[in-house]
């Protein structure tokens, strides 16, 4: 309890800097701030990750989509691409393509992204810094706890209780086809030089940006696009209750599964507690736990595990859990040892308060806090101020 407390006593100060103070002490800022504190006590208190945490996504992905449209409206007049936004590189990079603008500037020297790389709020650099910190910490945890795209799937795909279409059966093939698509993308951008997946494939420009229709082509694109949302983000996340988009298509999730060693954190299964009931597997968004996993006894998801805590809160046999990554390489060099080890209250606070269940937690919660902020409050403002217009207009 000493543990939680504090942790929560943390982010309080975290959200507050961040969400309150940066948003200028607005009544807005005060919102989502208290939103964020309550979410996190939530967390802690309840032990329920994924619950409260799918509602801080979604809410944050929500958000985000208000003040990203309005943004560009204020920006432009307009969500359409013109051909001055491409050759003044002003689309706000998006975090989506990383993979796709990293290979062809390291072998042609070439950005075929059309944004700025400094000097804008959604700039190369900038988030390029970003991703960096977040793959050495929460590895692909960003796509569970900071990715404003994902939380929209991650709505519907908990708005029924049972999947009406099942796909554990299918695990293996699905997470392979995500990797295949990665490849397919890399080399159709090198043919082209070009952003193919913003051009043709990405499903969120029909909540952020697209190009002007002035042709066939941009049509047929448009009509791709509306159709990939409606497909990868509403209909097969209602249907599997999976996260489709994230797990199928996006270029960053593949990425960042084939980098998820480098970070801090991981999902181990106690394979002497696990009784191969395989809730695991069924409640997992991102396809990431299948027959064999448990089968075999590899005592880990498989390599598309996002961290986001469903099979953590659905084991009834409490046999899954978050740990550190150098945990493994600690006990087979000290065995029988644990972290800070010795007698005393104060010990056992602190080795509580290094414990990966809270630590992670709190660490991922952080970096949703630091991303989410500033969109979400403008967003909250901006549809405040929707409803007091229209409130205002309707009693004149």
């Amino acid at each position: 309890m000493a543990v939680k407390s504090l942790l929560t006593a943390l982010m309080t100060l975290l959200v507050y800097f961040f969400t309150i103070s940066l948003g200028n002490g607005s009544v807005y800022s005060w919102i989502y701030g208290l939103f964020l504190i309550g979410i996190f006590a939530a967390i802690m208190y309840t032990g329920k990750v994924h619950t409260y945490r799918r509602v801080f996504q979604f809410v944050f992905a929500l958000l985000f989509t208000v003040a990203f449209i309005g943004n560009l409206y204020d920006e432009r007049g307009s969500m359409a691409m013109t051909a001055n936004t491409f050759t003044e590189s002003e689309v706000p990079f998006c975090h989506l393509v990383i993979p796709l603008v990293f290979i062809p500037y390291v072998l042609t020297q070439t950005v075929v992204f059309p944004a700025r790389i400094l000097g804008h709020y959604a700039s190369i650099i900038s988030l390029l810094v970003i991703w960096f910190v977040a793959t050495i910490t929460i590895g692909r945890g960003w796509c569970s706890w900071a990715c404003f795209y994902g939380g929209i799937e991650d709505g519907f795909s908990g708005m029924r209780k049972k999947p009406l279409v099942k796909t554990v059966a299918k695990n293996r093939e699905i997470r392979a086809f995500h990797f295949a698509v990665l490849v397919f993308l890399i080399l159709m951008t090198l043919a082209f030089m070009s952003s193919i997946y913003c051009q043709w494939f990405c499903p969120f420009k029909l909540i952020t940006e697209f190009p002007q229709l002035v042709d066939i082509p941009t049509l047929i694109g448009t009509f791709v696009f509306m159709s990939l949302f409606f497909l990868m983000v509403v209909i097969l996340p209602l249907l599997t209750k999976k996260r489709t988009q994230c797990s199928m298509l996006c270029p960053f999730g593949a990425m960042q599964s084939l980098l998820d060693k480098m970070s801090m954190y991981r999902v181990v299964i106690d394979t002497e507690r696990c009784t191969g009931c395989m809730k695991c597997a069924e409640v997992c968004p991102f396809f990431a736990i299948d027959r064999e996993t448990i089968l075999e006894n590899k005592g880990h998801p498989e390599i598309t595990c996002a961290k986001c805590g469903a099979c953590v809160d659905v084991c009834p046999q409490q046999a899954i859990r978050f740990d550190f990554s150098l945990t493994k390489h600690f006990r087979e060099k000290n065995p029988g040892k644990a972290f800070l080890d010795g007698p005393g209250r104060l010990t056992k606070i602190l080795r509580e308060f290094i414990e990966p269940k809270y630590f992670f937690v709190f660490s991922a919660f952080t970096f949703g806090v630091v991303i989410s902020s500033g969109l979400a409050v403008n967003g909250l403002q901006r549809i405040a101020e929707a409803l007091i217009s229209a409130f205002n207009l309707g009693g004149m």
